[in-house]
């Protein structure tokens, strides 16, 4: 688990410095239309993406409010060296 920790804030980090902004980070149209049939049918979470998000975030040690990992975050996981490229 904690490998998988340090891999996926390093790949954060790393898509941060390209150009990842919490703007583009949305599901695609399909993902997020609305199904017509099944149990979902009518009930799309496009309503409730912000929320989803900034959960996801907060679970993941990240600002809730760029998605950039936070200090503590990268350095309790061995990364601090990648604070600097924030």
């Amino acid at each position: 688990m904690e490998v998988g920790r340090r891999i996926v804030n390093q790949l954060r980090v790393f898509n941060l410095r390209h150009g990842l902004t919490k703007e583009v980070e949305k599901p695609s149209l399909r993902y997020g239309s609305t199904p017509v049939d099944g149990a979902a049918k009518g009930i799309s979470i496009m309503s409730h993406w912000e929320s989803i998000r900034r959960n996801y975030y907060q679970h993941m040690g990240w600002d809730p409010e760029t998605g950039k990992p936070l200090p503590e975050t990268l350095g309790r996981l061995g990364l601090a060296d990648l604070v600097k490229d924030l």
